[in-house]
């Protein structure tokens, strides 16, 4: 019976072995899973990023267009104002001379 003790004894080791090799796989697996699912969410994440960049670099291009509109608006308004102050003045000089 010492034998079978033994033998006993070997598979209990064997199945318990078995058991714990099973567990770190199952274990390793999930981590596996984990990672992959990590790597996943980053790279969305990182697609979002590129979207709100890209928008906010086209909405900062969209202002300043407009502020390069509004001040040649202004520009041309103001340049407008002095040729016509010029030329009331240059016409007011000219009675005054006649």
């Amino acid at each position: 019976t010492l034998e079978g003790e033994a033998i006993g004894d070997t598979f209990d080791y064997l199945s318990k072995e078995l058991i714990r090799l099973q567990e770190e796989r199952r274990i390793a697996a999930f981590a596996m899973l984990a990672e992959r699912q990590r790597r996943l969410r980053e790279a969305e994440e990182s697609g979002l990023r590129q979207v709100e960049e890209r928008r906010r670099r086209e909405q900062d291009e969209l202002f300043k267009q407009m502020l390069k509109m509004t001040q040649n608006t202004v520009d041309t308004y103001l340049e407008d104002i002095i040729i016509e102050s010029t030329f009331e003045t240059a016409n007011q000089e000219a009675r005054i001379e006649i």
